[in-house]
């Protein structure tokens, strides 16, 4: 009888995870975003992050179950209408939640979870990564400032990276970029480059290609980036 019973809440159980799957893919995509200029951090290998990625989808869910049992004494009909609903919960998910908590819904200490695990990883990947990723922008610094001519790499970013990245999907970002390196070109400002148009701007699997662009050395760039 009680083996029925947990067969039957197996697929509210699914359900509920939805949402938190969801939250973890958004949390992912902006973890990305913070961390582009540590380029050398997988975080795919790293312990902390799947803690860190285990909590994204674990909270949503749990709270997502409470709510239910809440809202649904006896369990509800699945159909499409309840999935859609997870769905839209899991992209809404950091809105809805000090929503949630203001209204008593649920414990008030689960944003303060989340909060904590991203110190913590944020803590994590700084005290693991900032040595090496300051020296490689550092040394990078060095070596294009002994470059003569920064005019091929300026063309290919605004003519054919950032038109390729930003010019469909927001067009004010990449006349942002055109402006900068037009204004880069005149002046040569190494740091100014770095600084505004590749550090924590281009990903890790395109930099090697865009260093190339610049002339910077092969030696200095399978240095760093060996599969290159």
């Amino acid at each position: 009888m009680e083996q029925n019973s947990i067969s039957t809440l197996i697929p509210y159980i699914i359900i509920a995870f939805i949402p938190g799957i969801i939250n973890a893919v958004n949390a992912y995509i902006k973890f990305k975003g913070k961390y582009l200029s540590y380029m050398f951090f997988q975080p795919l290998k790293t312990f902390p992050f799947w803690g860190w990625l285990l909590i994204q989808i674990y909270v949503p869910a749990q709270i997502y179950w409470w709510i239910l049992i809440l809202i649904f004494p006896e369990k509800p009909d699945i159909n499409s209408m309840f999935i859609i609903t997870a769905v839209i919960y899991g992209i809404c998910f950091h809105p809805l939640l000090q929503y949630i908590e203001q209204q008593a819904f649920i414990p008030r200490n689960l944003s303060i979870i989340l909060n904590w695990v991203d110190n913590l990883l944020e803590y994590y990947v700084q005290a693991t990564q900032l040595e090496q990723t300051s020296t490689f922008w550092n040394e990078l610094e060095k070596k294009m400032k002994k470059i003569q001519d920064l005019s091929p790499g300026l063309k290919y970013l605004k003519d054919y990276y950032f038109p390729q990245k930003f010019a469909n999907i927001n067009r004010e970002k990449y006349q942002y970029f055109k402006n900068k390196l037009e204004e880069i070109a005149h002046n040569n400002n190494t740091r100014e480059l770095i600084a505004t148009c590749l550090k924590g701007k281009i990903p890790r699997r395109n930099l090697p290609n865009v260093l190339k662009q610049f002339n910077v050395s092969d030696e200095f760039i399978n240095q760093y980036f060996p599969q290159s």
